[in-house]
C-alpha cells in the first residue's frame, strides 16, 4: 500500500466539498486523479486498463458519465487565486482521425494557419493577475450546434449556459479580435460581464456628440492615426520612443457599445506611423494600463493547452462520443491545475522557480515504477532506506 500523492490528497478534498454522489464514483475519480500524471505511454482506455485499478471497460463507462468540471476547478481556484482574476475564452484545435467521432470536421488550427480535420474545444480559464497564472475551468467541445447557429453564437451560448458560475469567478472575459463583434459581444455583456478584446484591423469607432444645436448622437468616425485630443488622451507611462499610446471613451459601431479604446501607434525611425493596434474594454473605468495587462495575460491560457498536450495526453483520447471527449479533455487540463496547485503554488513565492509540468509527471512516473518494482521484489517501500532511494529515483531523468 502506498501513501496518497499530493494530487490525490488535493483531489479528495475537493471531491468531498462537492459531495460527489456514490462511493464507487468517488473512488474511481480519486484513483484516476492519482493515475493520470503517472501514466506511461498513451492516454487511452487500453493503457488505463493496463496500469490502473480497473479494466478498460470500466474507464469507458465512467468517461461517458457527466462530471461537473467547472464546479471542481472553481473550488480549487477559490482557495488559490487572488481577487483580481479574469476569464480567458479560447478555442483550440485537436487533431482527430476517422469519420464517426462526434463533432469531427474542419476547424481552424492556429499552429498550421489553416482549417484541418479534427475536433475543436473552447477552453475557459481563470487567470490570476497577481500570480500571472492560468487555471483551467472547463473545456467545451464544438458539437451540437443548432441549425443556423454561427460560430460566435455558439461561443456566446457557452458563456450563457455557465454565466452564474462564471460570474462568481470574474466579471471580465478576455478574448481575441475574432470575438470583438456581434452576436458574441452584446450577448455576453447582457449577462453582466465586461469584455476586453483587441480591435480588428477594419474596426469602426465613432465619437459621441457633445455639442449644442440640433440633437444628434454621433460626432464622426475616429481616425486611428489622428485621434481627437479633446476625447483621447496620451498615456506617457506606456509610451516609448517609437510608440504613442492614446486612451478615450467612444462608441464601437459594429456592436453599438460604449467602450474605452486604447490606440497604440508604432512609429518608424522617421517618426511616421507604421502600425496601429487598438484594444477595447466595455468597462470604461479601467485604465489603459489595466486593459493592456489584462489582454496580455490572457496568453497564459496557452500554457495550459501546451502542458496538457505535451505531458498529459490532451490530444490522445480514444473516445468517439461527445461525452467521452468532454471527460478526457477536461481530465487532462484539470490534471495541470492539480499539479500546479499541489506542487508549485504550495511553495513559498520566494522559493518558486519556473513551473515545470515535465518535472512533475517525470517524478510521478518514476515513483510509480519504483513502487511497482519493490512490490514485485517483496521489498517494503516504506522503510527509511527505501524512501530515500525512491526520493532519489523520483528526480531521475
Amino acid at each position: 500500500m502506498t501513501y496518497p500523492t499530493k494530487i490525490e490528497t488535493l483531489a479528495a478534498q475537493i471531491l468531498q466539498k462537492l459531495a460527489v454522489t456514490g462511493v464507487w464514483r468517488y473512488r474511481f475519480m480519486l484513483s484516476l486523479f492519482g493515475l493520470w500524471p503517472a501514466l506511461l505511454g498513451r492516454f487511452n482506455f487500453v493503457n488505463l486498463g493496463r496500469q490502473g485499478n480497473y479494466i478498460d471497460f470500466t474507464y469507458r463507462k465512467h468517461f461517458e458519465r457527466p462530471f461537473d468540471w467547472l464546479a471542481f476547478n472553481t473550488v480549487m481556484i477559490a482557495e488559490q487565486a487572488s481577487d483580481d482574476v479574469i476569464i480567458g475564452l479560447d478555442p483550440s484545435f485537436i487533431p482527430k482521425a476517422g469519420k464517426h467521432t462526434e463533432g469531427v470536421g474542419k476547424y481552424h488550427s492556429g499552429k498550421a494557419g489553416r482549417r484541418k480535420h479534427g475536433i475543436e474545444i473552447t477552453g475557459l480559464a481563470a487567470v490570476d493577475m497577481m500570480d500571472k497564472m492560468a487555471y483551467h475551468l472547463e473545456a467545451v467541445q464544438t458539437v451540437n450546434r443548432r441549425e443556423g447557429e454561427s460560430e460566435l453564437s455558439f461561443y456566446a451560448r457557452i458563456v450563457e449556459e455557465r454565466a452564474a458560475q462564471l460570474l462568481k469567478v470574474s466579471k471580465y472575459i478576455v478574448v481575441d479580435a475574432f470575438f470583438s463583434r456581434n452576436p458574441f459581444m452584446n450577448r455576453v455583456v447582457a449577462l453582466g460581464f465586461h469584455v476586453i478584446t483587441r480591435g480588428r484591423t477594419d474596426i469602426s469607432l465613432r465619437y459621441y456628440w457633445k455639442g449644442e444645436g440640433r440633437k444628434r448622437k454621433w460626432d464622426g468616425k475616429v481616425d486611428l492615426s489622428d485621434p481627437d485630443p479633446d476625447v483621447f488622451f496620451r498615456v506617457p507611462e506606456l509610451e516609448k520612443l517609437e510608440r504613442r499610446v492614446w486612451q478615450g471613451v467612444i462608441n464601437q459601431k459594429s456592436v453599438n457599445l460604449k467602450v474605452k479604446a486604447v490606440i497604440i501607434q508604432e512609429l518608424n525611425d522617421e517618426g511616421e506611423i507604421k502600425e496601429i493596434r487598438t484594444y477595447l474594454s466595455t468597462d470604461t473605468s479601467l485604465s489603459a494600463e489595466q486593459i493592456m495587462h489584462r489582454y496580455a495575460y490572457r496568453f497564459q491560457q496557452e500554457f495550459l493547452f501546451r502542458d496538457a498536450k505535451q505531458f498529459v495526453g490532451l490530444e490522445q483520447g480514444q473516445g468517439r462520443s461527445a461525452g467521452k471527449i468532454h471527460f478526457h479533455t477536461n481530465m487532462a487540463l484539470t490534471t495541470v491545475n492539480l499539479a500546479k496547485v499541489s506542487h508549485y503554488l504550495s511553495e513559498e513565492p520566494a522559493q518558486r522557480g519556473a513551473f515545470s509540468m515535465s518535472d512533475i509527471v517525470t517524478a510521478y512516473r518514476n515513483e510509480r515504477i519504483a513502487y511497482h518494482l519493490l512490490d514485485k521484489c517483496g521489498v517494503d517501500p516504506h522503510t527509511p532506506k527505501m524512501q530515500a532511494v525512491i526520493a532519489e529515483l523520483k528526480v531521475f531523468g
